[in-house]
């Protein structure tokens, strides 16, 4: 992603803006009521609608104005991308089911106290105008002459903070990843190296929980026809913009760089699979039918050997009985122990003032380079094997130290290991959110609203009450 002149890399494009978060406040409904009302009992001829609801939200609304600057973004995205937005309808209905998720989840954040500060919101607007090689004022400049209101952006930016806070409130603080997890996770893919990543296209055609077996075949077909014709030659991003019910249909179903554990576990079985450019066939999930393309793929783990040593110690620490010089000539005393044959192991256990290691006779385990302080690093790596150090003191006290060992070990287990955890917690993350995101908007009550008439009839449509 780079930029051209002073022209900032499309916005709404970074990770931050591809959502819209507008949290309304009550008042906004009395007041889009007066505009209406007005506006309908003006004569027919002179009658201008000056606004109106498009959906209510539990207690909050959405005006038909914010859909419209809504809609009026979306399609600067979908063409900065390279497609053609769906026709307008269609595009209406996606975005007011968009901002209707997002008033739920501003909502939810009120409720639980979760607030964005100040300084919160300035540091992202800072970083996304460094990701566009500019200061926050040369970018609102810019965003200012593509036509792009800043303030707009600014709480845009704001309210995705406070959905991601949320989402780590609700969801993610409830994920947790065990080792046999781990374990598994590592038997499944050891083939695999963990550190390439997957940029994957997905399309997705939902079927509502109890649909009836014609219900499912259908959306089956449709996605049969999807991936058909993208066989054909049809863009499978345009197709997702069009087609697809996911929540990233309007990004062109791009799901970002992910490794295969990152991803749900039904498309990371078929991913390792794919070759670029390639499209699955129909997935079946609880969701519904899917779809994935395999845009890009990078990455790869190298080799890195590192020298891991094992060394035992005595630390002596002053106290109340025993001042620092003190201290200094016992340890000097307990050498001489040493040299003289006795069992380093049985003295660390009667003397050393380390609790983790004294039960263990001072053993420190296998540590890699830069495990401990930089002074007993030093010391420890200029022993030999099984030789015994001379007292010497860092921050902790007193130490006498014997090297045990060293060994050379490729450090991508741990990192694989690592990357392993991180893959689990996010692909967890992710499920468990979209579960969380269905159920908010299954408990809510959402009315949704058309263009009132200029005789004062309004029609509408209740999707859900609670």
């Amino acid at each position: 992603m780079g930029r051209e002149g002073n022209k900032p890399r499309s916005w709404w494009s970074t990770p931050i803006m591809r959502t819209f978060v507008k949290h309304k406040i009550t008042m906004k409904y009395l007041l889009s009521a007066v505009a209406t009302t007005i506006a309908l009992t003006t004569s027919a001829q002179s009658a201008q609608l000056v606004d109106y609801i498009v959906a209510v939200v539990n207690e909050d609304v959405i005006l038909n104005s914010e859909l419209e600057q809504a809609v009026d973004s979306i399609e600067r995205q979908i063409r900065a991308s390279g497609n053609t937005p769906p026709i307008e309808s269609e595009l209406r209905d996606q975005m007011r089911e968009r901002l209707i998720m997002q008033t739920l989840q501003a909502q939810r954040a009120d409720q639980r106290g979760i607030r964005v500060t100040d300084e919160d919101l300035n540091q992202a607007l800072q970083q996304i105008a460094q990701q566009n090689g500019m200061d926050l004022r040369d970018f609102a400049r810019a965003l200012r002459a593509e036509g792009v209101d800043f303030l707009m952006v600014r709480e845009q930016v704001r309210n995705e903070l406070l959905a991601n806070s949320l989402r780590q409130r609700e969801v993610d603080a409830r994920v947790n990843v065990t080792d046999r997890e781990i374990e598994a996770f590592l038997a499944k893919t050891r083939k695999n190296d963990q550190a390439t990543e997957y940029r994957l296209e997905h399309i997705l055609i939902a079927v509502p929980e109890g649909s009836t077996d014609d219900v499912r075949k259908a959306a089956r077909a449709e996605a049969e026809q999807i991936r058909q014709a993208v066989q054909d030659g049809a863009s499978f991003s345009q197709m997702a913009i069009g087609r697809s019910d996911a929540t990233t249909a309007l990004d062109g179903g791009d799901l970002g760089w992910r490794t295969a554990g990152a991803l749900p576990t039904v498309f990371a079985d078929r991913v390792d699979n794919m070759d670029l450019g390639a499209v699955s066939d129909v997935i079946e999930t609880g969701s519904g039918y899917n779809l994935i393309r395999l845009a890009e793929q990078r990455g790869g783990q190298p080799v890195q050997m590192i020298t891991e040593t094992r060394a035992r110690h005595i630390l002596l620490q002053p106290n109340a009985i025993r001042d620092e010089a003190a201290t200094r000539e016992r340890a000097a005393e307990l050498l001489e122990e040493l040299q003289g044959g006795a069992d380093f192991a049985e003295l660390a256990k009667e003397y050393s003032d380390d609790s983790g290691s004294a039960n263990q006779g001072g053993d420190l385990g296998w540590q890699p380079p830069g495990g401990f302080v930089p002074t007993f690093q030093k010391r420890m790596d200029a022993l030999d094997k099984n030789e015994i150090s001379e007292p010497f003191e860092t921050q902790f006290g007193w130490h006498i130290v014997q090297l045990i060992d060293r060994r050379e070990r490729d450090s991508a287990e741990d990192i694989a290991r690592n990357q392993a955890r991180q893959a689990i917690r996010q692909r967890k993350i992710a499920e468990e959110y979209e579960d969380w995101l269905r159920r908010q908007r299954a408990e809510a009550y959402v009315e949704l609203r058309s263009e009132p008439t200029l005789t004062g009839a309004t029609t509408g449509s209740t999707t859900g009450d609670s």
